[in-house]
């Protein structure tokens, strides 16, 4: 019994010193997972050692024998488990970080894009506000600013507003013409054929008096007045 006490002692000293090692908080997880797993070998080795020395020292081999190489080898695994815990954690925190440093990144990246796609989307619907404000100055000043106000709502927010007051038709833009300037100015910006039928009915009732059905027939196709506005901008140049 008091052989195997010797070895039974050094083996809870052993663990208790693990134990505390690992629960250091100023130590790095890296240093406790590193030394954790050098005390688990070291224990594991020393079964034999162990061994040889018990059964040197007791001449009839008893329980206490087998109980003392059991727990020997239960608290080197016991210290490997703990270290394969910390390893995880630093595994683990280090994903964690790496995927923040992506997911900021990403979201920089984003950002950017989106800037980059507002400033050209920006800049795109001043282009073709101006190019519709080039082609309706057959209207009356205050006529142009309504137009072009209701415009402006659709082209940044999708509003349908009414003009505040009634744009009445004239000689020098027929209901042809009309739809061409306004198709040709929200088709560029992308915007839906059924939307743009909306907005000629509510902005330009006069023009359309057989109703948003009739007007909706009339109106031409994309390709139509891509093909009329192209052959415009080569007439230009």
């Amino acid at each position: 019994m008091e052989t195997s006490f010797i070895p039974l002692c050094a083996t809870i000293a052993v663990l208790i010193i693990a134990f505390l090692f690992a629960s250091l908080p100023q130590v790095s997880h890296k240093t406790r997972y590193r030394v954790l797993y050098a005390i688990a070998i070291i224990m594991l080795l020393a079964v034999i050692p162990i061994s040889e020395y018990m059964i040197g020292s007791i001449p009839n081999s008893n329980s206490n024998y087998l109980l003392v190489l059991i727990f020997d080898i239960a608290v080197g695994y016991f210290c490997m488990y703990i270290a394969a815990l910390l390893k995880f954690n630093v595994l683990k925190r280090k994903n964690q970080a790496l995927e923040d440093a992506l997911a900021e990144k990403q979201q920089e990246n984003v950002a950017i894009l989106l800037e980059h796609q507002n400033e050209k989307q920006q800049a795109l619907q001043q282009k073709e506000l101006e190019w519709l404000a080039g082609k309706i100055k057959m209207f009356t000043e205050e006529e142009q600013k309504a137009i072009l106000a209701s415009a402006l709502s659709f082209a940044e927010h999708d509003l349908i507003v009414a003009p505040s007051i009634s744009i009445q038709p004239k000689d020098e833009c027929s209901q042809q013409e009309l739809m061409y300037f306004v198709c040709s100015t929200f088709f560029n910006m992308g915007k839906k054929r059924s939307d743009i039928v909306s907005f000629l009915y509510k902005v330009f009732p006069l023009y359309f008096p057989a109703g948003e059905s009739a007007l909706a027939k009339k109106m031409p196709g994309l390709e139509r007045v891509k093909e009329r506005r192209e052959k415009e901008e080569q007439a230009k140049k």
